[in-house]
């Protein structure tokens, strides 16, 4: 069906097809409604085949999917025109609603909603329908069937699902195209500074364009390994859990988008992982404990944002989830006055010798190919190389395997805000 149109590039050049298709599916398995990405001129940025009943019977013709998205369309036009959420109904009878995306303040596309009704339909909606849809040529016993079997919603759920799936859509584009454009900014500086400055300015723009980009890449990471945590809770059928899950996360994301500062207090941190691992309690149940003892004089300490969140995310999917009964995760700090250390230790499945002394070379080779990174590493890494950039190679993460399980510590200067 791609043959009707060619997405532009505009939104795919700021996230990727196959985690934008993941997201989709993500929602539409936890939810029962489905949704389309457009651009701005209406088309979809991406098709997908998680249509189902009605729908899918629909879009299984050529003059049905171009009807669709002509009423997604014609919608999202009308939520660009608002900026607010949008009702409407499609050439079929079903309720449609749209949101609109917003990049740096303009509009660049919307996200429509479908595969839902307001209330029952009823004789009427039905005839409609009907005569909507006859030219299709599709079974009009069939069709009728899946139209009276798509989920009944109340306009409030709709509000809430919506508002959802356009914080973390948005919130993931507006993130990615800032961390675009701040890397132009810096390279476009450096080259028009390149014969005015002094080496060490050169190196320190450099230095402040990589601890850019490497900002830019942790959070996108951390937002796609908990949709992957979300997908494990649909596929067990935990649907209810993996909503909980989803709202959890847009209350996750908010820390990240408010938060403007590049350093956070350890308490702000600390709360935030805090949130992190109810969600993942959500997951593991019974199976996972944790315990946080950070002493008050420690709390004020600077430390890069999202620093821990990608250690504690290793410990419980490559340290505790392995092992039939999970486990138990503490993070504690020590200091000697002048640094500190933010320990984070499991009882899981530890790390062999042979691979450890791998992550460690990972660990002390940053320039090395991304691409080639140990599974555990990606994450480890990136904390890592941004811990040094703030505060010298004297810094950064140390790992151990340590008598049944993993003790990984970041090791920071005491400074306080």
């Amino acid at each position: 069906m791609e043959q009707l149109h060619t997405a532009t590039d505009g939104l795919l050049s700021l996230i990727e097809k196959d985690k934008l298709l993941q997201i989709i599916e993500i929602f539409t398995r936890a939810t029962d409604i489905t949704i389309d990405v457009n651009d701005a001129e209406g088309f979809p940025v991406v098709y997908h085949p998680f249509f189902y009943g009605f729908c899918q019977m629909i879009r299984s013709t050529d003059t049905g999917l171009a009807r669709c998205i002509k009423s997604n369309a014609d919608v999202g036009f009308k939520t660009a025109a608002t900026g607010k959420v949008c009702f409407s109904t499609c050439h079929a009878g079903i309720v449609l609603m749209a949101v609109p995306i917003v990049v740096d303040g303009g509009f660049c596309g919307s996200i429509t909603c479908g595969q839902m009704h307001l209330s029952p339909p009823i004789g009427d909606a039905i005839d409609q329908m009907q005569s909507a849809t006859r030219d299709l040529g599709l079974d009009k016993h069939k069709l009728t069937q899946t139209f009276k079997e798509i989920q009944v919603i109340s306009r409030e759920k709709c509000l809430a699902a919506s508002e959802m799936i356009q914080f973390i859509i948005n919130y993931m584009i507006e993130l990615i195209y800032r961390g675009k454009v701040k890397e132009a900014a810096a390279l476009e500086q450096l080259r028009s500074l390149h014969q005015a400055k002094t080496r060490a300015d050169l190196e320190n723009s450099l230095r402040m364009a990589e601890l850019k980009n490497l900002q830019a890449q942790i959070k996108p990471h951390f937002l796609f390994n908990t949709l992957n945590t979300i997908r494990g809770l649909i596929t067990l059928g935990n649907n209810d859990q993996a909503l909980q899950t989803i709202y959890a996360l847009s209350g996750l994301l908010r820390y990240t988008v408010d938060q403007h500062d590049e350093l956070v207090s350890l308490r702000e941190e600390l709360q935030y992982i805090k949130s992190y691992l109810m969600i993942q309690k959500l997951r593991f149940g019974e199976r996972l404990s944790f315990n946080i003892d950070v002493h008050e004089s420690l709390l004020n300490i600077q430390i890069p944002m999202l620093s821990l969140q990608p250690v504690v995310e290793n410990a419980c999917i490559h340290g505790l989830e392995p092992k039939e009964n999970g486990g138990c995760l503490n993070i504690r700090g020590e200091s000697d006055g002048q640094n500190v250390a933010i320990i984070v230790e499991d009882n899981g499945a530890g790390i062999a010798a042979g691979v450890l002394d791998q992550l460690r070379a990972k660990l002390g080779t940053v320039a090395a190919d991304e691409r080639e990174a140990l599974p555990a590493s990606t994450g480890l890494r990136n904390v890592h190389r941004r811990i040094q950039l703030y505060f010298g190679r004297h810094y950064g993460i140390q790992l151990d395997s340590v008598s049944g399980g993993t003790k990984v510590a970041l090791k920071l200067p005491v400074l306080s805000a």
